[in-house]
């Protein structure tokens, strides 16, 4: 309803500054939105981040504890990625993060946590997974990143491979030591030779 006593130039005027307000507001939201979003991901893969991952993979594991559902971490490593950038440079090694997180995304489940947490590490935990479903996750992960060249704008494709740590809980154990099972199945796979998956039975 618009009062009629207001005459049109003042109503217009009130018009606009409702107007400004409201772009204002919108502009403030969207700014925050991109400041949380910031905040969770990492800007180079688009994947989610660590800050995000630790509050995540926790409320995995307390679903997996309340209904005694079985889960899984795996810890990713790209192999020899230091020689990359020596070789190719920074740009090239950020080229090859990007394709191997896409690569990696490909090959998950949207149920499925992934997450950079280093430089060249990722995250992956798989809920209502027990060792059989993580041996063949984790094998088709690291044929996928292996099976097929990585294009350089620099020259002809890079072969790049990972290693694979994986560790799986039946919801006994605290994510702490899930997930530093995991990091010591990394270890073995790097030890081993590389390119290859390790796995820790059940951190019950």
């Amino acid at each position: 309803v618009v009062d009629q006593s207001i005459p049109a130039a003042e109503l217009a005027v009130r018009l606009r500054s409702l107007v400004r307000r409201k772009r204002l507001g919108d502009r403030q939201r969207a700014r925050m939105q991109d400041s949380l979003r910031l905040a969770m991901v990492d800007p180079l893969t688009g994947l989610y981040n660590r800050r995000y991952a630790g509050p995540h993979l926790s409320a995995i594991a307390a679903r997996a504890a309340e209904t005694g559902a079985s889960y899984a971490v795996m810890v990713v490593d790209l192999d020899r990625f230091k020689r990359v950038n020596d070789l190719h440079g920074h740009a090239a090694g950020d080229l090859v993060l990007v394709e191997v997180a896409r690569r990696l995304t490909a090959n998950l489940r949207d149920s499925d946590l992934l997450a950079r947490i280093g430089g060249e590490e990722f995250l992956i935990v798989l809920p209502n997974s027990g060792m059989a479903d993580a041996r063949r996750v984790a094998e088709r992960l690291c044929q996928s990143v292996e099976e097929r060249p990585i294009r350089l704008p620099s020259g002809p494709g890079l072969t790049v491979t990972v290693s694979i740590g994986v560790a799986v809980s039946d919801g006994a154990a605290s994510v702490d030591t899930v997930v530093e099972q995991a990091d010591l199945a990394l270890l073995d796979s790097k030890v081993s030779g590389r390119n290859q998956v390790t796995f820790r039975l059940s951190a019950a």
